[in-house]
């Protein structure tokens, strides 16, 4: 018998089996058999969004920093250590072969959110969580808006705070000698996961991550060592 993950949600009584693509079909049949037909779920989809919190007036728009997101959603536990809540950013100017997100690619999509509207939305304490991720599309084309949102998430208290990028970090790094939002935002972050998705190397995805490329990135390590720390899951 080959060996399977499987992960009790003790709050929704929901039961992920992990990689279900390296299960054989007989094994994946007499699951089903014994707990029902399943629903995929895979990074960067949930199978629930909420859509943006709420239409704000155009005239506090304009005098906010706003962040044009898709939608967002709590109790995930696929991005980040624990139980997250999660947001989706709009707009990917990469559009990676075999994305999962396709309908996040467009920059015109979405609703455009206050950050610190987004931020209370996302720390609702209807939920539990033991951080918010932050994902895309690619968050970092929304870099000032992105660090917005992280400050506004600080300000109410939130204590880790993970993102993913499709750039790696060292080109994050050296853009942010430029764009000193990007390195603000480096400089606050708790995880990042970064790289590309790429399709061929699916099969190695780790725990957070879509490809065996990506990396999980314990950035508060990173900065104490000044060299690149993985995460220990």
């Amino acid at each position: 018998m080959p060996e399977i993950t499987l992960i009790v949600d003790e709050l929704s009584g929901d039961l992920l089996l992990e990689s279900p693509d390296h299960v054989s079909a007989d094994l994946l049949e007499e699951i089903t058999t014994h707990l029902g037909a399943a629903q995929e779920l895979g990074c960067a989809r949930p199978l629930d969004i909420l859509p943006p919190p709420h239409v704000v007036p155009a005239e506090e728009i304009a005098v906010s920093i706003s962040v044009r997101v898709a939608g967002y959603y709590h109790n995930s536990l696929t991005e980040g250590p624990g139980r997250r809540s999660s947001v989706l950013f709009q707009f990917c100017p990469l559009a990676c072969k075999g994305c999962w997100v396709t309908n996040l690619h467009d920059p015109n999509a979405g609703a455009l959110i206050p950050a610190d509207h987004m931020a209370k939305a996302l720390l609702d304490p209807a939920f539990k969580r033991d951080g918010v991720s932050i994902l895309g599309g690619e968050p970092f084309v929304q870099a000032e808006a992105l660090m917005a949102l992280i400050r506004a998430l600080r300000a109410r208290d939130c204590q880790h705070i993970l993102c993913y990028s499709r750039y790696t970090y060292e080109a994050l790094r050296s853009w942010g000698a430029r764009q000193p939002a990007i390195k603000a935002v480096l400089d606050e972050l708790d995880i990042l996961v970064d790289g590309p998705y790429i399709e061929s190397q699916a099969g190695g995805a780790g725990a957070w991550t879509g490809s065996g490329n990506q990396r999980v990135i314990n950035l508060c390590a990173t900065r104490r060592k000044g060299q690149i720390v993985l995460y220990s899951c």
